[in-house]
């Protein structure tokens, strides 16, 4: 049979590539008599309709070239083999719909005598076991659950025939497979997963890996799911204690997630699949996203996928079953080193003319050249470049005082793999990327997340309680006491006067309990812990998560509904605003949009945008007199930048870059990398592929480079 659904071919067959490289498959159980086939390589989507004795069936997990089936009505269940179509059938599921969500774990192929089939349900206490042959389900209680220790959280896996998996108390199981399928339980207990950065929620995957088993935590903001960080651990086995150990890289393989579930492949036999990265779909509002993140440059690339009516659910991995030759992967990266920009020896060159048959070539010395002729050069050079100039020659040193003449606009400055010891830098108006190597800037031992930035200084926070302050192009480092508590979490931070100066004073705002508590922390030079002010508002504030902007000597906060919240330094005072009028009438679901305040010319300007690039940004400016915010259409001759905490304004430094937000993104694929921004003129983003990349610590920061440095 053949027919149309979804605009795509559809027929009873397997697609012509399925089998030589992973793809994403789903089964839609009663929903549709069809199974979709996404091919990450191609960025394809195919709608197969399936036969007979396939239909209405859903998938529960993979071992190889098998898959468990289940039928939504009979709740038959069978293992399939993709390759030879044979069936091997295990007892029907009980009564009840919760196990058709469940994550199965599978000890070995169901074709061998030891295959033990484990299910996992989420809000369960107990497990349900058993293996082909076997007439009925076994189900096993887990006596370490109570009233008090919550119940399976659902992601499982076995490993060295054991049962590994996560309960609601952020603890790991590690339960003996083979006593299971006589009812009998042994157990251990690894200690309470304490995730770094302390975030709202996230995601728990188990993955083994050449040996190794690992859990991936994949970090998400707010209700739309969005991914903010992907953290890795390896579990480490020693005769006094079993535990989580983070870790930098996986090696050589990749990581395949999808639902609860995780494999591992090498990533030469993955068809493209690029080593040391993580791919996990996501149902987001604009459309289903397929992420890789790298976790040697911490960015997180995704690929819109076709539309699909069925989204996520069900979303299975099948990896590859044939030997087929490997693609080579071209290399997308050109990076420039910057720290080789800052430190070039002096040269003399020479300038060569184009030769042609009639005429002669007059070859001269470039620092015969005017020094007026060069100064021309350096208003219409980037800042790098700039620095560069001088270093051609040494007559050219002369024109140095011209530097601090030319322009300058933000970059996006972002942190690699902790064990590079560098930091990056993406200047979205020449598309160039820039490496600075230092072995002071990252020295880290934890998550480092960059906070806040300005006058070429950037606030970074590492783990949950260590704050210090960096400039990149300098290499100076200022160490902060360690925050209060272990677990602290700033919601803003900013401060006053430059690092190094004697007045200087940072701040960093903490609001708790739904903003019914506020806590603002002080720390000034010479100070060895944080003065931490306490209070309790009558009017609770739920904060955005941009920083505070300093506004005629207070420090304003705005709100997810467009309010403001004011703190005074001087007298110490915390107060929310009657005024303005909230721009939404209902609170926003949390992590829904991004709300940002930027002071420029003496106004107070707000931003909210959200992660849909298919929905308009929109921003205020405020109404002084009347303290009210009045919508912008225009932003005439500035440009924004904003990332996912901080957000600067300029003064356009060309007519063509006005009128812009550039948001902490760029074209995945692209060589060089392209910049993504929202044109308010068109009122749209502007993007040229459906690879899209963006750093998941970043934040923008305006350059202060100077030739000495």
């Amino acid at each position: 049979m053949v027919g149309e659904i979804l605009g795509c071919k559809c027929d009873n067959s397997l697609p012509q590539s399925f089998g030589n490289w992973p793809w994403l498959f789903q089964m839609h159980g009663s929903k549709k008599q069809t199974c979709t086939f996404f091919d990450p390589i191609n960025n394809s989507l195919e709608e197969r309709t399936l036969p007979e004795f396939l239909q209405g069936k859903v998938c529960l997990g993979c071992y190889g070239e098998w898959i468990l089936l289940a039928d939504e009505l009979t709740r038959e269940c069978f293992f399939l083999s993709i390759i030879s179509f044979s069936k091997i059938y295990i007892p029907s599921f009980p009564e009840s719909p919760d196990f058709f969500h469940s994550v199965v774990s599978i000890t070995s192929p169901p074709n061998t005598l030891n295959c033990i089939v484990v299910l996992v349900c989420s809000e369960k206490t107990f497990l349900l076991v058993c293996s082909p042959g076997r007439k009925r389900w076994r189900k096993v209680p887990l006596k370490y659950f109570n009233k008090n220790t919550g119940s399976l959280r659902g992601p499982s896996i076995i490993y060295n025939e054991r049962l590994f998996v996560m309960a609601t108390i952020s603890v790991t199981l590690a339960i003996d497979v083979a006593p299971l399928i006589r009812g009998r339980v042994k157990m251990t207990v690894i200690d309470e997963l304490k995730p770094c950065p302390r975030t709202y929620s996230w995601y728990t995957y188990l993955v083994e890996c050449a040996g190794d088993l690992f859990l991936v935590l994949v970090h998400s903001y707010g209700c739309g799911q969005l991914i903010t960080y992907v953290e890795v651990r390896r579990l480490e086995l020693s005769c006094n204690e079993i535990h989580w150990r983070r870790v930098q890289d996986i090696g050589d393989h990749a990581f395949f997630l999808a639902g609860r579930c995780g494999r591992s492949l090498p990533a030469n036999k993955a068809w493209g699949a690029q080593p040391n990265c993580i791919y996990v779909p996501v149902n987001y509002s604009d459309g289903v996203r397929l992420y890789k993140f790298c976790l040697d440059d911490q960015v997180l690339n995704f690929t819109f996928l076709p539309e699909n009516n069925g989204g996520l659910d069900r979303l299975q991995w099948s990896f590859p079953t044939k030997n087929v030759p490997c693609r080579m992967q071209i290399v997308e990266e050109d990076i420039f080193n910057s720290s080789d920009v800052m430190r070039s020896k002096e040269t003399d060159s020479t300038v060569i003319g184009k030769e042609d048959e009639n005429e002669v070539v007059i070859l001269r010395k470039w620092d015969e050249l005017p020094i007026e002729l060069v100064e021309l050069l350096f208003p219409r050079l980037s800042l790098v470049d700039r620095l560069r100039l001088p270093s051609v020659c040494k007559g050219w040193s002369k024109a140095s005082s011209f530097i601090q003449k030319g322009r300058v606009w933000p970059w996006l400055m972002y942190l690699p793999n902790l064990k590079y010891q560098s930091c990056k830098f993406f200047d979205p108006f020449s598309c160039k990327e820039y490496t600075l190597k230092s072995d002071v800037a990252v020295v880290a031992r934890d998550h480092l997340v960059l906070r806040f930035s300005k006058d070429g200084w950037v606030v970074i926070t590492e783990g949950n309680n260590r704050v210090f302050i960096l400039n990149p192009f300098s290499a100076q480092v200022i160490n902060l006491p360690s925050l209060p508590s272990k677990n602290y979490f700033f919601d803003g931070i900013s401060f006053i006067s430059q690092p190094t100066s004697p007045d200087f004073i940072i701040y960093g705002f903490f609001f708790q309990k739904y903003g019914e508590f506020v806590e603002i922390s002080t720390w000034c030079p010479g100070e060895e812990e944080w003065t931490v002010l306490e209070f309790q508002p009558s009017i609770p504030f739920f904060p955005s998560s941009n920083n505070p902007v300093l506004f005629q000597g207070e420090f304003y906060c705005l709100g997810r509904k467009g309010e403001l919240g004011v703190f005074n330094p001087e007298l110490e005072t915390w107060n929310v605003l009657c005024k303005p009028e909230p721009v939404y009438l209902t609170e926003p679901c949390y992590g829904d949009e991004y709300c940002h305040l930027l002071e420029f010319n003496g106004d107070l300007i707000s931003v909210f945008r959200t992660d849909d690039t298919r929905r308009q940004i929109r921003v205020f400016k405020l109404n002084h007199s009347e303290m009210m915010w009045e919508k912008l259409e225009h932003l005439v001759n500035m440009t924004l930048f904003v990332d996912r905490r901080n957000s600067i304004v300029i003064l356009s430094p060309e007519k063509k870059y006005a009128n812009r937000i550039y948001v902490p993104r760029f074209e995945g694929g692209m060589d060089p990398k392209k910049g993504i921004f929202y044109s308010m003129e068109d009122n749209r983003y502007h993007v040229s592929t459906r690879r899209v990349a963006e750093p998941l610590t970043c934040v923008w920061i305006e350059p202060h480079l100077h030739l000495q440095n």
